[in-house]
């Protein structure tokens, strides 16, 4: 069975606290992709969280053309 391909958009308190560490624990899931307006959050969480074939993005908008991530987990402020 193949893995479930997600993408992290916003890489702060809430996806580090929650979100990417529960995704790690799920076996059928694999992190592909990471975005934040702050490169560094992104390469941090995707050298963390990420597949060997992760990706790091500063536009959401890029993130989501990417056709090989089957879910995207939105992790940004709700304001």
């Amino acid at each position: 069975m193949a893995k479930l391909r997600v993408g992290i958009i916003g890489c702060g308190g809430i996806a580090n606290s929650k979100h990417m560490s529960a995704l790690k624990k799920i076996e059928e899931v694999e992190m592909v992709a990471f975005c934040d307006i702050i490169p560094e959050r992104a390469e941090i969480a995707c050298k963390a969280y990420g597949s060997a074939d992760a990706k790091v993005y500063t536009d959401y908008k890029e993130l989501l053309k990417d056709e090989t991530i089957d879910s995207v987990d939105i992790c940004t402020p709700n304001y």
